[in-house]
């Protein structure tokens, strides 16, 4: 049996209970006579591990920020001895792709990821006495632990292309590359699929289900021909394995009970647990206010010159932005692109209707400020009212930097101003609470959408060009954008971004089409050995097993 150290967390309905230290015979007279809130809390220590690397900037930063949809300048102040979001120069390597094994991201993506794989384990190895395998509540458990191992395997395969293992079996540890790892990943997740639950018992996408493990086996398998050969100048693949695509993903949308959300930007709200777009919801990560996680993928785009609401710190960091070229991508009539969910023009408006608005905004930006008694700008003040208490919406001025206009200019550059750089306002910035970890949201890993863009693609590259057509077009039909006439490779990448944008999606993407190392905005071409990250140096140090990267 592994050595076993759990500290537990909660999620979902998993109530949080924390544990110094288990030592393996509690665990098995535990599990001799296992509670469901026992069971409950071990299984919570494995969904934990998701929270420090979904729901904040750190895999967000390797899929998004190394593409051509995202950019964090250097911004500086009128006083060019002051500047924001340089952080020892890392975003800058991430866009330029000119990164090295000491990067710090690097290191807390691979620590986090193989802290999700050792908790999977762990609680995998509990779960084999013959009492566990006799139990028959342990075994949706168990299925769900494997799901999520396989997980948090891909994510390290995807970027690494080494996942560090034991064998449960023989308690060897070993390193999985290439074929193996996937031969793994299909093994645990067909394994589980028979005793996994299905969507009425995920808790709103909170819990690992049926329909998750057969998106993630159709993701592996949709990339099976770059992570058989990353370095190819143009990837092999399969009729076979695209047909395994179209299997799992048809099995998805004609047996489980997903639908297409109507309302696009309500699947990133802080209530899409419980909206009208929950049905198109997989597999999410689940964070609760006040407790985990915070409401980084908005607050890091807007000025900190715009409130989500008054009486706290509700402003934003002023950091991320799209670029240019996407921007230019868009039809902008696709609501996918903006809601409008109050007129960014000078006038007033209801207090009780304000929400800021959504999707990607350029030029300059009005809405209401916060100020003190004295009418004066102050952050945690109360927003500026007329004598009739309607809501003074004005210019947007950053008044805690240099108090200039707030002008989200579409042109950017890695060393820019306050304000350059259109902003990506895809999540709500919700406010159930006054601190900067006080949100709702729960951001999204795994959705309906996705299966039927992975099946699109599938049918496209065997050339059933009219099948994928009919795919990519209800997608949009659903969210209200005009139908496609026709469809090759390059409006299927264009779709997946203006499905996925802010996703984390974008790295894999344009890998698989063969994108991911051309130049954009601020970027030269880079090297092929760049679809691949180095392994951190500490994860070298520590382990004889793993070997470093091409190119590094």
């Amino acid at each position: 049996m592994l050595p076993f150290l759990l500290f537990f967390s909660g999620c979902a309905d998993l109530t949080e209970q924390v544990f110094d230290e288990v030592q393996v015979e509690d665990v098995e007279a535990l599990l001799d006579e296992a509670s469901p809130e026992f069971l409950n809390n071990l299984v919570a220590s494995v969904y934990a591990q998701l929270i420090p690397n979904f729901s904040e900037r750190l895999f967000f930063n390797l899929q998004e920020s190394t593409s051509d949809i995202s950019m964090t300048p250097t911004r500086l102040w009128q006083d060019p001895s002051r500047s924001d979001w340089f952080d020892g120069g890392r975003y800058v390597k991430l866009h330029t792709h000119t990164w090295d094994p000491s990067e710090p991201t690097l290191n807390d993506v691979w620590n986090n990821l193989q802290g999700g794989i050792a908790a999977a384990l762990e609680v995998l190895d509990a779960f084999d006495t013959p009492k566990a395998l006799g139990n028959s509540a342990i075994t949706p458990l168990r299925a769900e632990v494997q799901g999520l191992l396989a997980f948090y395997m891909w994510a390290t395969f995807d970027l690494y292309a080494q996942v560090p293992y034991i064998n449960l079996e023989t308690g060897e540890n070993v390193v999985l590359t290439g074929q193996e790892a996937m031969d793994e990943m299909e093994s645990l997740l067909d394994a589980a699929i028979p005793n996994l639950n299905d969507k009425n018992s995920s808790e709103s996408g909170a819990r690992f289900n049926r329909a998750a493990a057969r998106t993630l086996l159709a993701r592996i398998y949709l990339n099976k021909g770059v992570y058989l050969d990353r370095y190819a100048s143009s990837f092999n693949f399969s009729s076979s394995d695209m047909d395994k695509v179209i299997a799992e993903t048809t099995n998805i949308i004609d047996q489980e009970g997903y639908s297409l959300a109507t309302d696009y930007f309500r699947l990133f709200d802080g209530d899409s647990d419980d909206n009208s777009a929950t049905d198109e919801l997989i597999f999410v990560v689940n964070l609760i206010a006040g407790q985990t996680g915070n409401r980084a993928f908005t607050a890091m785009v807007m000025s900190q010159g715009q409130y989500a609401a008054d009486g706290g710190s509700f402003r934003g960091w002023n950091g991320f932005c799209t670029l240019p070229e996407f921007v230019d991508s868009w039809d902008t009539n696709d609501p996918r692109f903006f809601e409008e969910n109050y007129p960014n023009e000078p006038g007033v408006i209801d207090p009780a209707t304000y929400q800021l608005n959504r999707g990607i905004q350029v030029g300059v930006q009005h809405g209401p400020v916060p100020v003190d008694d004295n009418g004066n700008p102050t952050e945690g003040g109360t927003f500026k009212r007329d004598a009739n208490g309607m809501l003074v919406i004005e210019v947007l001025r950053n008044f805690l930097r240099d108090n200039q206009v707030v002008d989200y200019s579409k042109d950017v550059s890695l060393t820019s101003n306050q304000w350059a750089g259109a902003r990506v306002f895809k999540y709500e910035y919700d406010t159930p609470g006054p601190g900067r970890w006080d949100t709702d949201i729960n951001p999204v890993l795994l959705r309906l959408a996705d299966v039927y863009l992975m099946r699109a693609e599938a049918k496209l590259r065997n050339g059933d060009n009219a099948g994928a057509l009919a795919d990519v077009n209800a997608v949009r039909t659903a969210r209200g954008a005009a139908e496609l006439s026709s469809l090759d490779m390059d409006a299927m990448l264009d779709e997946r971004g203006f499905e996925f944008y802010w996703e984390s999606h974008r790295r894999t993407d344009l890998i698989r089409f063969g994108k991911f190392n051309d130049a954009w905005t601020s970027k030269d071409a880079s090297d092929a050995n760049k679809r691949v990250f180095p392994i951190p140096l500490n994860a070298l140090a520590a382990s004889s097993n793993l070997t470093q990267n091409d190119g590094y």
